[in-house]
């Protein structure tokens, strides 16, 4: 039985997965159980060797280069249950792959497109099902955790139950995600109504629909409001809209306008006393395929357009139909956060806003970086859930 070496493999049960091995010196085709057929270029084969020689490209720990690899890589495949051995003849080397790690990275177009990540797209509607999960469950439940995550992986938002009013537990929920991102603001902001306040969240009046702080690169990631003390006449209510669905519906009504916010970089600053803060990027984010990644809008936060004289009117025109969806308040889901609520959001996707309010009210705000975020959820998909390589 040929054993394999330590590459990255995840041990998912695969015996039985692969019919058929072929190969030439360009490439290997692999069919498998259920009819798909992989090909991999054996470049990409030989990159992948992990191998106690070659090192291990998940830790870092990488002694082969390409620069190394023969120009003949002529092999010889053969495969062994769950094993797939393949003997490079110009080395005397030989690379051992585990059938479901090779499966979970097959890059056919149909492979990559069933992994690639699918949002759910929302409206107004969900707020009769807006995604929530016990705090305290959480805490003691990792399914109950990865529900979390799972929720803003897919619709950008969760509402955390049951959380404890204290001050001091809105880091505990940041702890438990992901690390704390300190700003000028520091750790956490207190929004809570006061006499001169700074920042226009302080002010008891109603907020447009934005995403935060555009003029950081990059902006906040993730993002936590934890409701200490609720607006006792009932206003206050946090607005939240999908930036995904408004660029998605935007692409659709205005397809040229669409392709501007895409590409041109808008300006955001923030210049008050003891900050000088300044970031450009696309309304729109959007990966190599042209799949929505980001989404950035914030009126507030503007700062004068620096872009070519024949851009101009044509990006204030765009922009003024983007700000003019997003107010559309059939995009708005509103909910009322009560007090010992949290609200968890993906900033790269969801606005905010706010309707006005009397008399006291206290939520606390902090952000976690997303990078750390998504690493636990993945960390948490393979344990729970045996899933491999997700993007």
């Amino acid at each position: 039985m040929m054993k394999a070496s330590h590459i990255p493999r995840e041990s998912l049960e695969s015996a039985g997965l692969v019919t058929e091995v072929m190969s030439d010196e360009r490439r290997a085709t692999i069919t498998w159980h259920d009819g798909h057929q992989s090909i991999f270029h054996t470049i990409w084969l030989r990159d992948n060797c992990s191998c106690d020689s070659c090192g291990d490209h998940s830790g870092g720990h990488r002694f082969f280069e390409l620069n190394m690899m023969p120009g003949d890589l002529a092999n010889r495949i053969s495969f062994d249950g769950n094993l797939i051995k393949i003997d490079w003849l110009k080395e005397a080397h030989s690379t051992v792959f585990d059938a479901a790690w090779l499966r979970s990275h097959c890059y056919s177009n149909q492979e990559r497109a069933r992994r690639r990540h699918k949002p759910v797209l929302w409206d107004a509607g969900l707020t009769e099902c807006l995604p929530h999960v016990s705090y305290p469950a959480a805490l003691e439940d990792q399914e109950q955790l990865l529900a979390i995550y799972d929720a803003v992986r897919t619709y950008g938002i969760c509402l955390l139950e049951d959380v404890p009013k204290r001050p001091e537990e809105t880091e505990e929920i940041a702890g438990l995600l992901s690390f704390i991102r300190e700003t000028h603001y520091g750790r956490v902001f207190e929004i809570v109504s006061t006499a001169n306040p700074a920042v226009i969240a302080n002010i008891p009046v109603p907020l447009r629909p934005h995403t935060d702080e555009n003029f950081r690169e990059p902006p906040p990631g993730i993002m936590i409001f934890h409701s200490i003390k609720a607006s006792e006449d009932g206003g206050g209510k946090s607005v939240m809209t999908d930036g995904f669905k408004l660029a998605a519906d935007f692409k659709v009504q205005y397809p040229s306008e669409y392709e501007l916010l895409t590409k041109v970089p808008i300006t955001h600053r923030r210049f008050i006393e003891g900050v000088g803060l300044r970031a450009e990027a696309p309304v729109i984010g959007l990966d190599y395929f042209g799949h929505i990644r980001e989404f950035r809008l914030n009126e507030r936060t503007m700062g004068p357009l620096d872009l070519p004289e024949e851009l101009l009117e044509p990006v204030y025109d765009a922009l003024s139909k983007m700000f003019a969806l997003s107010y559309d308040s059939k995009y708005h889901m509103s909910y009322l956060l009560k007090d010992g609520e949290a609200l968890v959001f993906d900033n790269a996707r969801v606005l905010h806003a706010r309707t006005s309010f009397n008399g006291h009210r206290h939520v606390r705000l902090t952000h976690v970086g997303s990078d750390e975020f998504y690493s636990r959820w993945r960390q948490l998909r393979h344990e729970l859930k045996g899933d491999i390589n997700l993007i």
